[in-house]
C-alpha cells in the first residue's frame, strides 16, 4: 500500500513481483493496517454526510469479501476510537443540528434501518413488517413501501434503534467469518430543515445585520424554504467463494442470492461505465440495485469503500474487488439539493399542525 501516492499493488509474490506481474491500482484513498477508523471517516466520510445536511442525497457504501471488515469500517466497536462510519456520522448529523439551530431554522431528524435477506426487503425495526415492495414516485424516487420512520432526537435514541435492529439481523458462521452478515443492510438517516427568511417590503432577503440592528419584521413578509437530505449508510453482505466458507443447505442458498445481487451491482456498474453508453442500465435485476438505483448514476453523492484481505488464498477475490472499484470509479452522478420538493415534508406537516393547535388555543 502506498498512502502517499493513494496507490495499491497486488502480486501473488510480493518478494518477485516482475514474474507473477503485479496490478496496480490508485483511488481517491488508499487505507492501510495502520490507518484509524477516526482518518478513515475524517477522510472519506464526513464530506458525504455534511452533503446530506444541505439537502443532497448521499450514500456510503462498504463491498469486499467476506471477512474483510465492511461491518467494522461501518458500525465499528463500542469503544471511543473503534467506532464506525455510521456511529460518527450520527454524531455528526447531531452535532450540526445543535449548532445550527435557531428560532427561524428548525431541523427533523428520522431514521430507517432495512435489510435485503435471500432477495427479500424487512424492516428491521419494525420485525413483523417483511417482504416489502420497492416503489418510484416523481417526488420521493425510488423508496420502500412500509418501511417504519422514527424521529429521533439524540445519537442515543439513533444507537438504540441501530441495537434493535442489528440483533434482528440476518447474521450466520461459516468456515471464513464467524459472524458473518448474511444480508444486506441498509441504515437510512433523514435530515429536513425549514428556514424562515423575513423580506423587506420590496420582497428582498434581509441580512442577520439588518435582523441584529432591529428593523421591525413583519411576520406576514416571509418565505419559508425546506431542504431534505437522505443519508444511505450501506453495509454490505460479503461475496464469497462458496468452496472457501464450505456453505451447504441454507448458507448455499444465502450465498447464491448474495452472490446474485452482488453480480447485479457490477452488472449495474458495467452498464454506467460503458463508453458507448448504454441506454439500459438493469437497476431492476435485484432489490440492492433496485434501492441504490438513485446512488448509482443518479441524484445521490456517493462514496464507495473497497475492503481486501492481505491472504494469499483472497487473492482472486481481492483482485475482483479492486477491479469492480476501479471501474466504480467513473461513474458519474448528478446530485442536485432536494429543496421545497415536497408539500407532504414532516416538518412543514408539523408546523401546520402546531399553527392550528396554537389558534385552537386562542
Amino acid at each position: 500500500m502506498s498512502v502517499e501516492d493513494k496507490s495499491i499493488t497486488i502480486c501473488e509474490d510480493p518478494d518477485d513481483p516482475e514474474t507473477y506481474g503485479g496490478h496496480t491500482f490508485t483511488f481517491d484513498h488508499v487505507y492501510d493496517q495502520n490507518s484509524t477508523q477516526q482518518t478513515v471517516y475524517e477522510n472519506t466520510a464526513k464530506g458525504v454526510v455534511e452533503s446530506s445536511l444541505k439537502g443532497y442525497n448521499a450514500t456510503i457504501f462498504a463491498y469486499g469479501q467476506t471477512g474483510t471488515g465492511k461491518t467494522y469500517t461501518m458500525e465499528g466497536f463500542n469503544s471511543k476510537n473503534q467506532r464506525g462510519i455510521i456511529p460518527r456520522a450520527i454524531e455528526q448529523v447531531f452535532e450540526h443540528v445543535s449548532s445550527n439551530i435557531t428560532p427561524h431554522k428548525r431541523f427533523l431528524v428520522r431514521a430507517s434501518y432495512l435489510q435485503i435477506y435471500n432477495e427479500c426487503i424487512s424492516d428491521l425495526l419494525k420485525p413483523e413488517r417483511t417482504n416489502l415492495a420497492i416503489r418510484e414516485d416523481k417526488k420521493r424516487g425510488v423508496f420502500v413501501e412500509g418501511l417504519s420512520e422514527w424521529v429521533v432526537r439524540s445519537p442515543e435514541e439513533i444507537y438504540g434503534l441501530m441495537e434493535r435492529g442489528g440483533a434482528v439481523r440476518a447474521t450466520g458462521a461459516h468456515k471464513m467469518n464467524e459472524m458473518s452478515s448474511r444480508s444486506h443492510a441498509v441504515f437510512i438517516i433523514i435530515c429536513e430543515q425549514s428556514q424562515k427568511t423575513y423580506l423587506d417590503k420590496h420582497g428582498n432577503e434581509l441580512t442577520k445585520e439588518q435582523i441584529q440592528s432591529g428593523v421591525q419584521l413583519d411576520e406576514k413578509n416571509t418565505r419559508q424554504s425546506f431542504t431534505v437530505g437522505k443519508l444511505n449508510l450501506v453495509d454490505l453482505a460479503g461475496s464469497e467463494r462458496v468452496r472457501l466458507t464450505g456453505a451447504t443447505g441454507v448458507r448455499l442458498q444465502e450465498s447464491k442470492k448474495i452472490n446474485q445481487s452482488l453480480s447485479a451491482l457490477g452488472n449495474v456498474i458495467a452498464a454506467l461505465t460503458d463508453k458507448k453508453g448504454r441506454k439500459h442500465i438493469p437497476y431492476r435485476d435485484s432489490k440492492l440495485t433496485r434501492i441504490l438505483e438513485d446512488s448509482l448514476g443518479g441524484n445521490c453523492k456517493t462514496t464507495m469503500m473497497a475492503m481486501i484481505s492481505p491472504a494469499l488464498e483472497s487473492f482472486t477475490e481481492s483482485l475482483s474487488t479492486l477491479k469492480f472499484a476501479n471501474r466504480a470509479k467513473h461513474i458519474k452522478n448528478t446530485a442536485r439539493i432536494n429543496e421545497d420538493l415536497d408539500q407532504k415534508s414532516l416538518l412543514r406537516k408539523y408546523e401546520r399542525e402546531l399553527k392550528r393547535l396554537r389558534q385552537e388555543l386562542d
